[in-house]
Formats: structure tokens, C-alpha cells, sequence
């Protein structure tokens, strides 16, 4: 049996868990081109319409599954997921206004994104379908189902229709078409709240409702159901005619949960009898600010048909406030309230943006409820100002039972923090990038956080808090203007540790493939160079040269491969695809030679360096060869039965340079750490060789290399002043005593230069 994992497909067709199941061959691949080994089951493309070229992720680790979705508003999302928490990283379409404000909330299982115009809409005119980021596929279009009234054809801003019948109409979105949507959607929100929310039963015209492509239909509860009421007073004491919310049984949550929209000053609800938790908000837009009143009802109790659930905004008189250790200016200040009920089997997550300038946000003090739970969680994101990127940066948070009265969240003193002293590189000597630290509090799954932009190269102090159980995922943009490849790098989710403090680069030329670690202190540490008795799994990552730095790669606008992976066994072909870098495969347990050549084009990301990189790797492998995988690690390949670690060389790369990728004219030493990925052993090397060649030149010069000890080796790399200004491309060879080689190549590895 074969199945294909990613695929060059408009969507994501098997997660690692169904295939590690049903066993067979998985291979790791990018969305667009279809494997020719996938099954026809797994094989179905939603393919964009005519003329929509879309660039889609290739598929990244079953761990942290990296999609960048574009919203219909044409903010684009960077969703990753690590075990069951999901993290959403924002790309804003605008810089101020309501339009930059950006929500989330999470029902059950299922994670939104919800730009804030597009929230008075939602469930009205707007399907839920289109903000849910759960396992949407990403890609630059969006495809919408629209529903209209009369027989005209529908316009709606930044929408190309592509067919149109009895009231039923298809289309499609571009990122930049998207954008307009969403300036429409804004200029729509604010109008409409300027008129306290006027009677409307259609959108755009003749628009009832948009949707993604074959959003289902409610599912309706099996239990005697009684009609609540709902009805809300506004911040002014008038009556409100628009809200949205979560309605939970806050005694067993599979009994019901779902949403409500107040329309025209009510909702009716049919439910089970119970005890409720009930939160919703009040929004109001002008053409500067964004601001929201929370509704919350805690320990509702619904007897009967006929009750009436009065929500009241004027209680909502509590203001978010964070203050910091030293001067900071805040960037991000999210409110969630999460809810869940008495037995833990559902929930909700209703997020708020409360950042100062750009959002308001007022919250009922209510205590912890009786009947389930209601937890408030508050994240900052803030930063020094002194000088651009700042000198120092602080990500973290704090939980709360029910919504205290006080709300000024101050951060603890920067010794009781963890410090992560970091630097970001460039590959040129200004880049404009972006960084992004998502913070997990105790009890969280889904998580916001927004991308900083940031001029690079940059280093400064960065520091993260939170309550015990904290965990938090960093990630970087190497180039926040790549209309098609957002150059994403992604680090798994690490346990925080207060008082702490560690040093890490990001996007460090020469970019290289190879098996990744897992990120220290990783709260679901996961191995993809590992095998069973009867399987094997073994992918070849893009890293900066940080083994749990993982990079997202993304397919061709134009349907070109940007990717092969090939897999031999004894020299018999196991896997040869495109668009693929790494595979899970059935193997016999006997002990044989693999060989894996992964390739990748980054051309499409736009970069100035590292453009392409291969890497040719060679071990030895059987059923009772490698180290144990240790038991709190998880490997694809494992059906409960065992595992263990392959000894796949890789070189780690230091060219000793600046941090925006060049080397002076002169004796500069590369510094190479060659071996095993994490906990697959020490390799005994027997050589070790580095080659250099001019960009496009193609003829290799060997650099003296010698044995800096501790499985390091130095290379002494000379320029000439007649190298200046050109770039070099640059392969490392290795063998070692159990069978392994490795030939790893980057093509405009660095630049001669000052």
C-alpha cells in the first residue's frame, strides 16, 4: 500500500498519524504536483479556478504541520500544529484601523482566525468555514461558494465569479484581490456601526452568504431541546442589535455546544436543559480603533422552554493594562476566555485584541463559575524602542480563574524570566523580516501571536514568562515582502525555564538539508530519521544551520517542481518523487544501505543566498542497528513496537562571516560540525573534505580542512581581492567507519565581501 503525504495537492490529503496506521509508504511533499505513486482516494485536487495561480507550503513536520493561508480579507496566516495545540501567526493586510485588528476564537476542536471587521457578519452573511484554519489548505487563493438573491449575476468586491446559476455562485480571491475585500468589509463595519447596526438581509447587494467550498451543516443534538432566548443591552444601555457568541453546557459539553448571533436585538437558541456558559461581545468600529465589550452569563441554568438570557455590556468596566520589567513598548496585548465544561469534554476559546492604540476591549469582572470553568488569559508582545528592533523584546502571559475586577498584569523582574539572547542574520545587509514568539499558558490549544517586522540583521535580548506549564514556539520571516514563499523558519513548541538563559541564530547562511532535532526542552519532541522492524522514516529538512530550525518550503506559482526526494535501499529505487523531500516506507528488518538525495530550489522565496541546496547522504540501517529512540520521543514510524535512531551524517556549517552573509577578502575559517543527528550516537569520521566554486562557474577548488576535536573540523577558506563582490557556492564531504557519506551542497552560499 502506498500513500502520499502533502502531495502537490490544493489541500492536505493524510496526516502522519492516519498513515503511520494504516502503514505503507508515506511520502513528504509539497502541495501541486500529485505524486504519481498517490492512490486515487488520496489523490483528489481542489484546483484553483482559471488564472489563479497559487503557491502552496510544502509539507513539513506531522509534528508542527506548517500551512500560510490567505484569508479572505487577505491576511495571510501561518498555522503550525505540535501535538493538539495549534499556533496562528499573522501577516496583516493593513497597518492601522480596524483592519489590523485580528481575533481568533476556537470551538471544540476547530481553530478560527477572524479579522475583526468580518466579525459582525459572522454566521450572518459570513460562514464560519472561511476564517477556520484547522486544516485548511494554504496557498495565495481563496475559493468561496457564494449565495445570492435574484437572477443578476453577483458583484462582490475582489471576488472573480467564475459560474453563477439559480442563486448559487462560485469564485475565487487572489492575496492582492483579497486585500480589496477586505477594505470593503472594513468600509461596511464601520458604516454600519456608525448606524447602530441597521436591519440588513443581504451583503454587497444581492450576497446572503459566503462560504468555503463545501463547508458541512450543522450537526443538531439528539436531546430534547427547549428554546432560550437571547438578548443583549448595549455599552450606552440601549438595546443591541448585532452580537456574536459561544454557547457551552457547562455540565457536559457534548450535550451542546455552538454559536449565537444576536440579529436585530435577538437570538433564539434551542438547547438541552442544563447549566450555561455564555460569552459574547459587543463590537463597535470607527475609521481609527477597534473596541469590544464582553458578554458573559456564568451559571445559567435553562429549566424550560421560554427563558429569556439578558446579556448586559454596560457591566463590562474592567480594561486590559500589562506593564513591564523595563520600558517597553507594547506590540500585542490578546485577551482570551476560555471556557469548558464540569467533565473537560468540550470548550471554547473567544479571543479579544486589547492593544493599546489599536484596539479598546472591556470585560465583566465575574467570578469563577460553579458549573464548569472560565479562565482568562492575557499574552503580551512588547518591545524596547530605543533603537529599531530594540535592544530587548518580552513575550508572555498570565491565567486567571473567572475575570478578576483588577486588570493590570505586570510581568515579573527579567531574573525570573528566561532570556534567549538571539540574532537574526540576513542575506543581504538590510532584509526586511519579521519574528514571532506565540506563547502557550497552562490549559491553552490554540494560540495567536502576530509577525513583527524587523529590519535584519539584528541581535537583542529576547525574553519569555509565564505561570508554570508555560511553553512557547519562536519562528522568523526571512523576507516579509515574498509575494508567492513567506520563508518561514519554525522552531517545535520548548518548555519555558524561569531564570534561564540560552543563545540561538536564526536564518544563518549557508541554508542546508538535513535530519532535524528536536528544539530543547520540546514539549513533543519528535524524530524523523528513525525506523521499526518493519519501517523507516527519513526526512531531510531545509535547517539554518540550527538542527530544530525548520524551514517551510513552498511550491512554484507556476506548477515547476522546487523540490526531489529519492530513496534507495541496497540500490533498488524505494521512493523517487518531486516535490518531496523526505518518506515513511515498509523496509525488510534486515540490516542494508540507504541512500537518500533530497534537492530543494528556494528560488521562489526570493532570496539572495543559499538559492539551492542538496544534500546526498548514504548510512547503514537494520532491524537491530542504531540507538533505542528515547521513550518520551515520538517516531512516525512507530506502531507502539519500538524504535530507533539512523545514522544519517550531517554538517552544521559556521562560515565564521557577517550576520548578513559575507566573508572579507582573506584567511577565514568555516567551522563544521559533522555527525548524527541528537541521540543516534557519536560517528567515528574517517574524512572530511570542503570544496568552494564560484556561483555558475561549476569548477570546485578543495579548502585545507583539519580536526578541531569534539566532532568539529575547521576549513581554512582563502579569498583574493579578485573575489570580491562574487558569491561562492560551497559542498562538504564526509565518510565515516559504519558506512556513511555525505555530500551536502549549497549553490550562493556566501558573498566575498566586507
Amino acid at each position: 500500500m502506498t500513500m502520499v503525504w502533502g502531495g502537490m495537492f490544493r489541500r492536505r490529503v493524510a496526516s502522519v498519524a492516519a498513515v503511520a496506521a494504516a502503514g505503507g509508504m508515506l511520502v513528504l511533499a509539497p502541495p501541486g504536483h500529485a505524486a504519481t505513486s498517490a492512490p486515487s482516494a488520496l489523490a483528489a485536487s481542489s484546483t484553483a479556478s482559471a488564472g489563479a495561480a497559487s503557491s502552496q507550503p510544502l509539507a513539513g513536520s506531522p509534528a508542527a504541520t506548517p500551512r500560510d493561508i490567505t484569508l479572505i480579507t487577505g491576511d495571510r496566516v501561518h498555522v503550525t500544529r505540535s501535538g493538539a495545540r495549534t499556533t496562528a501567526t499573522v501577516v496583516h493586510a493593513a497597518s492601522s484601523g480596524p483592519a489590523a485588528v485580528v481575533t481568533t476564537m476556537r470551538l471544540g476542536d476547530r481553530s478560527f482566525v477572524v479579522p475583526a471587521v468580518a466579525r459582525p457578519y459572522l454566521g450572518r452573511f459570513l460562514d464560519p468555514s472561511l476564517f477556520d484554519v484547522s486544516d485548511a489548505a494554504g496557498g495565495s487563493t481563496v475559493r468561496v461558494d457564494i449565495a445570492y438573491t435574484g437572477s443578476a449575476r453577483p458583484s462582490v468586491p475582489g471576488v472573480t465569479i467564475t459560474s453563477a446559476a439559480a442563486g448559487h455562485a462560485s469564485g475565487y480571491l487572489t492575496a492582492t484581490s483579497a486585500a480589496a475585500f477586505g477594505a470593503a468589509l472594513t468600509k461596511q463595519a464601520i458604516a454600519d456601526s456608525a448606524a447602530n447596526w441597521p436591519a440588513r438581509s443581504t451583503l454587497f447587494g444581492s450576497v446572503t452568504r459566503i462560504s468555503a467550498p463545501g463547508s458541512p451543516s450543522d450537526a443538531r443534538p439528539s436531546y430534547p431541546m427547549k428554546t432560550l432566548t437571547i438578548r443583549a443591552t448595549d455599552h450606552r444601555g440601549a438595546a443591541l442589535n448585532y452580537a456574536f457568541g459561544f454557547v457551552l453546557n457547562a455540565d457536559d459539553g457534548r450535550r451542546f455546544m455552538g454559536y449565537f448571533e444576536l440579529d436585530r436585538g435577538v437570538a433564539k437558541v434551542s438547547l438541552p436543559t442544563g447549566h450555561y456558559l455564555v460569552v459574547g461581545s459587543e463590537d463597535r468600529y470607527s475609521a481609527t480603533a477597534f473596541s469590544s465589550w464582553a458578554l458573559v452569563a456564568a451559571d445559567y441554568r435553562v429549566t424550560g422552554s421560554g427563558q429569556t438570557l439578558q446579556l448586559d455590556a454596560r457591566k463590562a468596566t474592567a480594561a486590559p493594562r500589562a506593564t513591564t520589567a523595563e520600558p517597553a513598548a507594547v506590540q500585542g496585548l490578546m485577551v482570551d476566555l476560555l471556557g469548558a465544561d464540569a467533565k473537560g469534554f468540550a470548550g471554547f476559546d473567544y479571543g479579544f485584541d486589547a492593544t493599546p492604540g489599536l484596539s479598546r476591549l472591556f470585560l465583566p469582572p465575574t467570578p469563577a463559575p460553579k458549573h464548569g470553568s472560565l479562565v482568562e488569559q492575557v499574552t503580551l508582545n512588547a518591545q524596547d524602542t530605543s533603537r529599531p528592533g530594540g535592544r530587548y523584546r518580552f513575550d508572555g502571559g498570565w491565567s486567571s480563574p473567572g475575570i478578576p475586577a483588577g486588570q493590570t498584569h505586570r510581568t515579573p523582574p527579567v531574573a525570573r524570566m528566561a532570556r534567549i539572547d538571539t540574532t537574526y542574520y540576513a542575506d543581504e545587509p538590510h532584509r526586511d523580516g519579521g519574528t514571532a514568539r506565540a506563547v502557550f499558558l497552562p490549559g491553552s490549544f490554540f494560540v495567536f501571536t502576530n509577525i513583527y517586522p524587523a529590519r535584519m540583521p539584528m541581535t537583542r535580548a529576547e525574553y519569555a514568562f509565564g505561570p508554570p506549564g508555560t511553553f512557547y514556539q519562536a519562528s522568523a520571516l526571512g523576507n516579509i515582502d515574498s509575494p508567492y514563499d513567506p520563508d518561514w523558519f519554525d522552531q517545535d513548541p520548548q518548555y519555558l525555564a524561569p531564570g534561564s538563559r540560552t543563545a540561538t541564530t536564526w536564518l544563518r547562511d549557508p541554508i542546508i538539508q538535513a535530519a532535524a532535532d528536536p528544539a530543547p526542552g520540546a514539549a513533543f519532541p519528535t524524530t524523523y530519521a528513525c525506523r521499526t522492524a518493519t519501517s523507516l522514516t527519513l526526512a531531510l529538512f531545509l535547517l539554518d544551520n540550527v538542527p530544530s530550525h525548520i524551514g517551510e518550503v513552498w511550491g512554484s506559482p507556476s506548477g515547476d517542481p522546487v523540490a526531489e526526494f529519492t530513496l534507495t535501499r541496497n540500490g533498488t529505487t524505494l521512493v523517487d518523487d518531486l516535490d518531496a523531500w523526505g518518506a515513511m516506507v515498509d523496509v525488510p528488518a534486515g540490516s542494508a544501505t540507504y541512500r537518500a538525495v533530497s534537492t530543494i530550489d528556494r528560488t521562489p522565496a526570493l532570496p539572495n543566498l543559499s538559492m539551492t541546496t542538496q544534500t546526498d547522504v548514504t548510512f547503514v540501517s537494520g532491524a537491530t542497528t542504531g540507538r533505542a529512540t528515547p521513550a518520551s520521543w515520538w517516531c512516525p514510524s512507530d506502531e507502539g513496537k519500538g524504535s530507533t535512531l539512523l545514522p544519517v551524517l550531517r554538517a552544521l556549517v559556521d562560515l565564521g562571516g557577517t550576520t548578513h552573509g559575507t566573508v572579507p577578502v582573506g584567511r577565514t575559517p568555516f567551522d563544521l560540525q559533522i555527525g548524527y543527528p541528537q541521540g543516534a550516537g557519536t560517528a567515528s569520521i574517517t574524512s572530511v573534505s570542503v570544496e568552494v566554486s564560484r556561483d555558475g562557474l561549476g569548477t570546485w577548488t578543495p579548502v585545507p580542512v583539519t580536526s578541531a576535536g569534539a566532532g568539529h573540523w575547521t576549513a581554512a577558506f582563502t579569498a583574493t581581492s579578485a573575489d570580491r563582490g562574487h558569491t561562492m557556492d560551497l559542498r562538504i564531504n564526509a565518510t565515516d567507519a559504519a558506512g556513511g557519506i555525505l555530500h551536502q551542497t549549497t549553490t550562493r552560499a556566501f558573498t566575498i565581501g566586507s
